[in-house]
């Protein structure tokens, strides 16, 4: 593969990507019968479709109605949720709609939350996005892109289920619990701009002593107090935060 051209190599790993994905839906139906396999299956394949539905660029709750027919409750869909979600291909971010405070498991309710992919190439794929929209700094998708990722950093580093933060029109993609149980405000900006409105919101209700803007380019940790970092230092968040 290292000696193919970047159209021939893009071709390669959607390949791989076809495979990995019919490998998924085998196992839906070897490790449950037919009917719940059908609704994981419809439960993973409506997720991308959702996340694709961000309203500026914020990914909103996830929707029961219409992704399995007759079935419009939480009640009804809890059992493929939960499956994928042990099988660790989908996870969960919880909103809080109020002051945030520890624990934040005793704000949120059981029948409200995102659901994320746990692969962002996968996520490209199964939404037939190509190799020249991922280029694309301006294309649309930059911000779902980008709050799975860091939903999925955060996973990766223990840090789950996640909570985002939301009030009237304001939404804060996620918060972090530090040690000391203080909770700081982490904004996901997909591109260079770093103006973020709903940050502003939340500091100005809440006072934080921190806060995190995870950017789609170059950052500063000069001031300690209004962290402004590249995407992938998610992955240092636990250091940095504590």
């Amino acid at each position: 593969v290292d000696k193919l051209g970047i159209l021939e190599r893009t071709k390669a790993i959607t390949q791989i990507q076809s495979s990995l994905l019919a490998g998924y839906e085998h196992d839906f139906g070897k490790y449950s019968d037919k009917v719940s396999a059908q609704h994981i299956q419809a439960i993973f394949d409506n997720v991308p479709v959702q996340l694709s539905k961000n309203i500026d660029n914020s990914v909103k709750r996830f929707k029961f109605k219409g992704v399995i027919d007759k079935k419009s409750r939480y009640q009804a869909l809890f059992g493929p949720i939960d499956w994928l979600e042990k099988c660790r291909l989908l996870s969960r971010c919880h909103p809080v709609d109020c002051a945030p405070s520890s624990p934040l498991s005793a704000l949120t309710k059981d029948n409200i939350f995102k659901l994320f992919l746990f692969d962002v190439g996968l996520l490209g794929f199964m939404l037939g996005l190509s190799y020249k929209e991922h280029r694309d700094q301006g294309f649309s998708y930059k911000g779902y892109i980008a709050e799975n990722f860091v939903q999925n950093e955060l996973i990766a580093q223990g840090v789950g289920p996640t909570y985002s933060w939301e009030y009237a029109r304001a939404e804060v993609e996620f918060l972090y619990k530090c040690d000391d149980g203080s909770i700081v405000p982490v904004e996901v900006k997909s591109g260079k701009r770093t103006r973020a409105k709903s940050l502003k919101a939340y500091v100005e209700r809440y006072k934080p002593k921190t806060t995190v803007k995870l950017i789609g380019s170059t950052g500063s940790i000069e001031d300690k107090t209004a962290l402004v970092l590249p995407l992938y230092y998610v992955s240092k968040v636990s250091q940095l935060l504590g």
